[in-house]
């Protein structure tokens, strides 16, 4: 079996891992998503945040590079930036003339961005992961539909390990 093949099995594993776990019957989980998607948009894409989480804490690197495409609203940190992350120190190098700082500049950033917006009762929350390593691709937080200006968007582009992933 690929290595690829492996972390694929073990992301999608891992949720069902969890649910025997704690005890949850296949009626218990069906029950509970239903609930998640009434309380706000939560996700669009089929893996959630805890399982997102779950396979960056297995699979992600803990040195990479990556594109940060910080967007719409109005608030500070919007632009592009060359991110570089590594267990010593981040950096983020903007590469548009209107980037000044990134809000979040790293995986677990992102993470804890998510679910702030989730605790706080964001009105959309709709986040795609990266299918091997957990990573958000694309994010988007509306706090409130019928305000104006109060969107959060990032973008994960390019984004390389600085190491081969085992």
């Amino acid at each position: 079996m690929r290595q690829s093949d492996m972390r694929r099995l073990a992301v999608l594993a891992t949720p069902l891992v969890l649910l025997a776990a704690a005890g949850c019957s296949a009626a218990e989980v069906s029950g509970a998503g239903s609930l998640a998607s009434s309380a706000s948009d939560v996700s669009s894409s089929p893996m959630t945040l805890a399982e997102a989480k779950s396979a960056w804490d297995l699979w992600g690197p803990a040195s990479y590079r990556l594109t940060l495409v910080s967007a719409c609203g109005e608030r500070g940190g919007l632009g592009t930036y060359k991110v570089t992350v590594t267990p010593d120190k981040t950096t983020a190098e903007g590469t548009t003339r209107w980037s000044v700082g990134p809000d979040v500049q790293t995986v677990p950033d992102l993470f804890t961005f998510i679910e702030e917006a989730t605790d706080g009762g964001a009105d959309v929350v709709d986040v795609t992961y990266n299918s091997e390593l957990g990573y958000p691709e694309k994010i988007k937080v509306d706090y409130m539909v019928n305000a104006i200006d109060d969107e959060a968007c990032y973008t994960v582009k390019d984004f390389r390990p600085a190491e081969p992933i085992e």
